[in-house]
């Protein structure tokens, strides 16, 4: 199952914000159903309550976010020690990538099935368990993935440790068997836009095997990252370990912050965080802030203003938090606590965190506690990597196939324009026909009357054909020139067809232009879909396209979770998917349709007889219905809001006065054959719109 967005902490679940001094909070969502998971007691964790959230389509395999805290050193360690106490030994079963920054490692531990992520994203990048993502689609896995997994399939994971003390990177060794030797690591560097992951071949010399990102030649840096070469470790990063910082005592520490204080341009009125996190190796800011305020000093501290006791209350915290992360190579996670201010996972007992939930018994649901808790801090960033990949391939490809869609028509038009002269072509043959008797052997022309005018006139004629020969050679390129714009026409109809029915996915594309959450990358999922059932697309995937679909609708899953009891219930569920709900001023509800799918729901399934359809005129936009109980009237404020969302959510929201029509959806038709969310209409009449009127509601409800 997918891990849902939000971190699972208690009674508490929500999404990781990003505040203006640069701190991140975790906020509640205001649109999450919570409801107590059934795999652990209640109070402890929590699912969403939403179908489209459970949806496992194909673009939608990746958990990241991307204003989130920083997987520091602290992380590092403790994902570290609960992988080594969880996950080892553990047979490794496949190894897979879905986007370019991360993989997951799926293997069979004496607990049961696990999964290992393993992110280099230049914003989330994280080593933790999760759950496991099981088989991969034939041709769906990248290529790291596909390299890890011929290398690593069938072989033991034996162990897990951190790299160089103090500095972010993590590996993973793997061998033949338990207590075996090590064949292979993986590696994972956890340095910012820096960070990279790494198959090393252990009996060759420590050998790249593959990268995860390769850099050209040159971004090499101070060593060399490339496939065959021997892998050698990060730089060491800049500042002191921490345990030389507090071999003196509180004087000492403070002397170190101080001095890195009296470098930078402000002084003494630098910030005591930032100076902490510069002077000493694995401390992050957040980190920084968070040990000052354990240690009872108020937040943005400055270094000039810090007194000796408050030093000799940091350098304890401090002190605490190094025996934390240097307790052996398994350092205890019974004492872990999130600090939701800042967004740092602290080890050791302290004042401000809130202590992580027991493991679950079953590990397949999200991995141990560090890792469920990451597994939501880093909810969608990987998602966001995709929904903009995936954007700008489906927009390039519509946008190609329209232009292909406006050559046609150029030609299709030129050709009707040759055929369209087949009327004068046959005046011309019945006159020759008609006035034959007056043709004088061997001449090229012939006396006669225009039957239009009555004018004399004279008329060309093959003097080796004659004039009956002639006009037969005429009726024969009449009868073609004829068939010819019989055949153009319809095909000017339904390229037509086409081109309005392109354009307004096109225009549904351009509206969601940013990832905003994991409902926009479903959205664009099910354009895809919808291009590949239509044929505008070729599936990026091979085989099970049917099972990927039915995974994109919720059709695929465990009989019974999230869904409705009823069938009536689950039509109208899919349904809403794809629709956008507002609210009109009497507190009527308006429909407003996202995509195709969503405007043909609008128009053809959820639009009743009492109810007033709308649509902009002569341009792409949604289908709007303003929601009304038989026998109400809508008030004119209501109509007014329904006419502005529909002028709003189309291509001429910029126009200022826009036209839209409306009318009751029972004069609303899909035509035979039609495109999906192509309708005519009839008995329409037309409002005025004013799209800003309505800016602020709309973009709110497209967050």
């Amino acid at each position: 199952m997918t891990t849902p967005r939000g971190v699972a902490l208690g009674r508490f679940v929500g999404r990781i914000v990003t505040t203006a001094d640069r701190s991140c909070v975790v906020r509640p969502s205001a649109r999450a159903s919570l409801r107590p998971s059934p795999s652990r007691p209640a109070g402890l964790s929590f699912t969403l309550e939403s179908s489209r959230l459970e949806r496992r389509g194909r673009f939608v395999r990746a958990h990241s976010s991307t204003n989130t805290p920083l997987f520091d050193y602290t992380a590092l360690v403790a994902s570290t020690s609960e992988i080594k106490a969880l996950a080892t030994p553990a047979k490794v079963d496949a190894v897979s990538q879905q986007d370019a920054s991360s993989v997951v490692v799926d293997a069979r531990s004496i607990d049961g099935k696990i999964g290992i992520k393993v992110s280099w994203h230049p914003t989330s990048a994280h080593v933790a368990m999760c759950a496991p993502f099981g088989r991969a689609e034939k041709g769906t896995n990248l290529s790291f993935g596909e390299v890890a997994t011929n290398a690593l399939r069938g072989k033991v994971l034996l162990d897990a440790r951190c790299g160089t003390p103090w500095e972010r990177a993590m590996s993973l060794s793997f061998g033949e068997r338990p207590g075996g030797e090590v064949e292979y690591e993986l590696i994972c560097e956890i340095m910012g836009a820096q960070s990279n992951a790494f198959l090393i071949d252990a009996q060759r010399e420590r050998a790249v095997v593959a990268c995860g990102y390769q850099p050209g030649e040159g971004r090499a840096g101070v060593r060399r990252l490339a496939t065959g070469k021997a892998y050698a470790p990060p730089p060491t990063a800049p500042g002191i370990d921490p345990p030389e910082g507090v071999k003196d005592g509180a004087r000492g520490f403070a002397s170190v912050v101080q001095g890195v204080a009296s470098t930078r341009d402000e002084g003494e009125r630098s910030r005591l965080d930032a100076c902490v996190a510069r002077a000493f190796r694995g401390v992050s800011p957040a980190l920084a802030r968070t040990l000052a305020r354990c240690a009872g000093l108020p937040d943005g501290a400055i270094v000039g203003d810090v007194i000796d006791s408050e030093w000799t209350a940091l350098c304890d915290e401090f002190n605490s938090w190094i025996e934390s992360v240097s307790n052996g190579d398994v350092p205890s996670l019974d004492r872990a606590s999130w600090c939701e201010d800042f967004g740092q996972l602290l080890l050791h007992v302290n004042g401000t965190g809130t202590p992580l939930p027991p493991r679950a018994d079953d590990l397949s649901v999200a991995g141990g506690p560090i890792g469920e808790l990451f597994g939501g801090v880093y909810g969608d960033a990987g998602d966001k990597d995709v929904f903009d990949r995936e954007r700008s391939r489906i927009l390039q490809a519509v946008r190609a196939r329209l232009k292909k869609l406006i050559s046609k028509e150029a030609g299709f038009r030129k050709q009707l324009e040759a055929a369209s002269g087949h009327e004068k072509i046959q005046e011309l043959a019945d006159a020759l026909m008609a006035y034959a008797y007056n043709y004088v052997a061997g001449a090229s022309s012939l006396e006669g009357q225009d039957f239009t005018t009555g004018e004399p006139a004279t008329f060309a004629v093959d003097p080796e054909k004659g004039p009956v020969g002639t006009a037969e050679a005429l009726y024969k390129k009449t009868r073609k020139l004829r068939r010819t714009a019989d055949a153009v026409e319809p095909l000017i109809e339904e390229n037509a067809r086409e081109m309005e029915y392109l354009q307004q996915v096109e225009f549904s594309i351009v509206e969601v232009n940013s990832y905003r959450s994991r409902d926009d990358l479903l959205f664009i999922e099910e354009i895809c879909l919808e291009l590949e059932d239509g044929g505008f697309m070729k599936p990026t995937g091979k085989g099970a396209e049917a099972k990927k679909r039915a995974q994109t609708n919720g059709q695929v899953g465990k009989k019974g979770k999230n869904q409705p009891k009823s069938g009536k219930a689950a039509r109208k569920q899919e349904l809403m998917s794809a629709v956008r709900v507002y609210t009109a001023p009497s507190g009527k509800e308006v429909y407003c349709g996202r995509n195709s799918r969503g405007n043909e729901a609008v128009s053809l399934h959820l639009g009743k007889e009492s109810d007033v359809w709308f649509h902009v005129r002569g341009a792409p936009g949604a289908h709007v219905i303003l929601r009304q109980q038989p026998g109400d009237h809508a008030s004119d404020e209501d109509m007014q809001f329904a006419a502005d969302v529909a002028a709003f959510h189309s291509k001429v929201r910029t126009g200022g006065k826009v036209d839209v029509s409306y009318c009751s959806p029972k004069h609303v038709r899909k035509p035979s054959g039609a495109r999906l969310g192509m309708v005519t209409i009839s008995n329409e009449s037309v409002l005025i719109a004013r799209p800003d009127s309505v800016a602020n509601v709309c973009e709110s409800g497209m967050d």
